[in-house]
């Protein structure tokens, strides 16, 4: 298959389980872009799904291989995937039964031994999940957390639902517990489809750590093992449906290339849901390169209701990309006491939280937020799980004042955590001794 432009032409080749090759074509203009997939169809590809999002065009084929084209105006380049296997996603909107109001909610990962970790678990109006991420290895009980969370929300008798559980990278804060769900909580759960983009270790630099280099091939080899389980793969440019739920794809590591990812976070699927005309970004652990990516191609377009706060609001999308986002709801994955430390450090929080309506952070209790959003109808779940300062001092070197101590124990019994003596080496009886 030829596909020739005038100008000079970059070549990148997946060589990892999810093997497809991209070709990246510079200085394209929209007429080109056109005639290519007029000349696609005069060879007998059929055209699968064609979208256009703020001013960038995706066309999806179907013939000898499986094609995704992706034309981006501002930058004038079009990327080209081409695999034997394309694992599309729905573009066409189903009918469903709708049987509650949807609600999205961003879990509270237990921060016992680490202040990371993020899941956010959608539930659709025919009452199956739509889940982002799951969460660290050291949040040892969490997939049976997740599987209540969800169980409690299912009628008696029927099965869980996940009709789709998207993994944004393969950082262990974000993919950890999924490998344990998948191991030991699916004996009444139907997960219906994975969805992913991950970075091949082809394209590792210096700066990426063992586990960066090993996660995405361990979650491959256990996408192997699971064959009932729909693989799909996830490009920039597609629209896509999951019952009431449509996803734009807004930016993957494909659309670095051919700058390095040297910070592993660059790599994040970045996608915008919108549910009942409410759009709720997700960025994952998105950074600055692809914070520079996002704003270039999307300018206002970008405009939300709901936003995910990228890297748990430590160092990830810059001011510019927020203050375009304009999310009136704020969400926060993280622990109070990290998002005290990092809000004087990270200036693009100032700004989210000074453009929403309201904020809220994860480790205070699971957050709820009925769809569509609206202000003063979000609630918190009681808080679940505690610090355990003592725990994370010995592992992790670090520690917290008297004051955060006394304060976040407060508002764990505030927020309906019991008093026990599991949580904190001495009860708190005025002063903290560790």
């Amino acid at each position: 298959m030829s596909f020739k432009f005038r100008e000079n032409t970059d070549e990148r080749i997946y060589n990892c389980r999810e093997s497809c090759e991209m070709y990246l074509y510079r200085n394209v203009s929209e007429e080109e872009y056109r005639n290519y997939i007029l000349s696609l169809e005069e060879k007998g590809y059929e055209i699968l799904s064609e979208n256009t999002f703020s001013g960038n065009f995706y066309t999806a084929l179907k013939g000898e291989k499986d094609l995704s084209v992706y034309f981006t105006s501002c930058d004038k380049t079009l990327r080209l995937t081409v695999a034997d296997d394309g694992r599309f996603p729905d573009f066409e909107k189903k009918e469903t039964e709708r049987k509650i109001n949807p609600c999205f909610y961003v879990f509270e990962n237990d921060h016992t031994y680490i202040d990371c970790g993020m899941c956010l678990i959608t539930q659709l109006s025919d009452g199956s999940f739509f889940l982002v991420d799951s969460g660290h290895y050291l949040q040892f009980n969490d997939n049976d957390r997740i599987y209540n969370f969800m169980r409690e929300r299912t009628p008696e008798g029927e099965k869980i639902v996940v009709s789709g559980w998207l993994v944004t990278h393969a950082h262990s804060d974000h993919i950890s517990k999924l490998f344990d769900f998948l191991r030991y909580n699916r004996h009444d759960v139907v997960i219906e489809a994975i969805y992913s983009n991950l970075v091949s270790n082809d394209y590792a630099s210096d700066e990426w750590g063992v586990e960066e280099k090993g996660l995405a091939e361990k979650f491959f080899a256990m996408l192997e093992r699971c064959t009932d389980i729909r693989k799909v793969k996830l490009h920039s440019g597609q629209r896509f449906f999951v019952r009431d739920a449509c996803f734009d794809v807004l930016c993957t590591h494909e659309d670095v290339y051919p700058e390095t990812i040297k910070e592993y976070n660059d790599s994040s699927l970045v996608v915008m849901m919108t549910i009942d005309g409410c759009r709720v970004f997700i960025p994952g652990d998105a950074s600055g390169l692809e914070s520079k990516i996002l704003a270039r191609r999307f300018g206002e377009n970008l405009e939300c209701d709901v936003v995910q706060i990228s890297h748990h609001g430590h160092r990830g999308l810059l001011s510019d990309c927020y203050e375009l986002l304009k999310g009136k709801l704020a969400l926060f994955p993280i622990t109070q006491i990290k998002f005290d430390e990092a809000m004087p450090k990270v200036p693009a929080n100032k700004v989210a939280i000074d453009l929403a309506d309201e904020y809220y952070v994860s480790s205070n209790g699971t957050v709820v937020v009925p769809l569509p959003y609206k202000k003063g109808t979000v609630t918190t779940l009681p808080d679940e799980t505690f610090e355990d300062f003592g725990k994370i001092k010995r592992m992790w070197g670090y520690d917290y004042t008297d004051e955060y101590k006394k304060e976040m124990y407060e508002l764990y019994l505030k927020n309906g955590g019991k008093e026990e003596s599991l949580y904190l080496p001495v009860r708190y009886s005025g002063t903290f001794e560790m």
